[in-house]
């Protein structure tokens, strides 16, 4: 550029060669001019644009002359502070088959607005990983904004995924991600810890209007938050939809086709949860195998799901059974009611639902005691009357204390 300290930093699909800055045609680039931006906008400490334009698939073929930026090597978005990237809708292409297409390291107060990132790699179409000590000299990523018009990833292979949160290095606090979709063929959202050191989650906000995975064939998982042994992915906020594989691909003719009577794959998980003590909002559509739209991992403790319903089941296999599923319509009497334990027995509530529970025999109990997760108890010394009802969230366990069973019913509350 031959002006300096611009007030604001252009990209252009044809820049320079259009009147702007950068863009595909500035010297020696290999991220259309756009790595090129970057650094200029980060060393005279400006705002960038990028500009797009109307783009996509229209009569079964390519809109031309399209809005595709073309990426030959990862672009890295570097450290900032009070930064903001902002521009139109367009589509950054990375075909290579492996490496991260966009890195963003740390970060503070800024503002990113991205159009479509699409991938072919077997890494992220997107990685949100603090490396640098950048922002008042810390490794964190906080307080800033992340939109994307969308995060594809169409790699072939068993890896890949759509947007990568890694807080191995440093911490990633109170930011904003959101994407209008992921549209992936493994991992949409996939969300790493470091449960041994520094790199905590914690009151993030992550919003996927369409967790699309219908092009899926294999063992596709919407979002995985967290790994065995996550502990730092907690006070989460995480709102998303979830379409299940249908195995669509793209005829001759340029019509998207499902194929007839397939069936997702057993290990295709809408949500996946390892982490601890997050909030949850969800919709879930399309045909997966029973217990697959949610699957409480066994590390998972203190998480709540809101859902509109879950027609294909969840499967809970957390330790401490105090993930909480509040479902709309509730499942009310439909709740699998559990045998009365034996005498001096617990029984644990892992319904994920707060239940009450209904006498229908009082039998010849002479004491019982509830139990929450955490070890506090309440014994009484009495007897049960028919008709009598109390309430056991996740987690709580009853022991009664008796010669003749009483009989139970239990309802699911919301």
């Amino acid at each position: 550029m031959g002006e300096k300290h611009k007030p604001y930093v252009r990209v252009t699909l044809e820049g320079p060669d259009d009147g702007g800055d950068f863009g595909p045609h500035t010297p020696g680039t290999k991220t259309a001019g756009i790595q090129e931006a970057l650094d200029y906008a980060h060393e005279n400490c400006r705002d960038v644009y990028i500009f797009g334009g109307r783009g996509g698939r229209h009569d079964r073929k390519a809109v031309t002359p399209g809005n595709v930026y073309h990426l030959e090597e990862t672009l890295r978005v570097p450290w900032s502070h009070q930064f903001r990237l902002d521009g139109g809708n367009y589509i950054l292409w990375y075909p290579k088959p492996t490496g991260h297409a966009i890195v963003i390291d740390s970060q503070d107060n800024c503002s990113y607005r991205f159009g479509m990132i699409v991938s072919e790699s077997e890494g992220a179409a997107v990685c949100i990983k603090p490396q640098t000590a950048g922002p008042d000299d810390c490794v964190v990523v906080v307080c800033s904004l992340f939109e994307f018009a969308g995060v594809c990833s169409y790699t072939t292979g068993s890896e890949g995924v759509g947007i990568l949160i890694d807080a191995s290095d440093g911490p990633i606090l109170r930011n904003r991600i959101f994407s209008a979709e992921t549209m992936t063929h493994t991992t949409g959202l996939h969300i790493v810890d470091d449960g041994a050191g520094k790199g905590s989650v914690t009151a993030n906000e992550f919003n996927v209007l369409c967790t699309d995975q219908r092009r899926a064939t294999g063992t596709a998982v919407g979002m995985r938050i967290g790994d065995p042994g996550s502990n730092k992915i907690q006070e989460n906020w995480f709102r998303g939809s979830f379409h299940a594989p249908q195995g669509v691909y793209l005829d001759e003719s340029g019509e998207y086709i499902s194929p007839p009577g397939f069936v997702a794959p057993e290990g295709a998980i809408a949500l996946d949860i390892f982490a601890q003590n997050n909030l949850f909002e969800c919709a879930f559509f399309g045909t997966r195998a029973s217990g697959m739209d949610l699957v409480f991992e066994a590390d998972s403790r203190d998480n709540t799901v809101r859902t509109f319903g879950l027609p294909n089941g969840m499967t809970n296999k957390a330790t401490v059974p105090t993930n909480r599923v509040v479902s709309n319509p509730a499942a009310g009497v439909d709740v699998l009611t559990p045998p009365v334990p034996r005498p001096g027995e617990d029984l644990l509530n892992t319904t994920c639902q707060t239940v009450e529970v209904f006498v229908l025999h009082s039998g010849d109990v002479s004491e019982w005691k509830i139990c929450d997760a955490r070890g506090s108890s309440r014994t009484f010394s009495a007897g049960l009357l028919v008709g009598q009802s109390f309430v056991l969230d996740p987690g709580d366990g009853v022991r009664f204390e008796y010669d003749t069973p009483p009989t139970w019913d239990w309802k699911a509350l919301r």
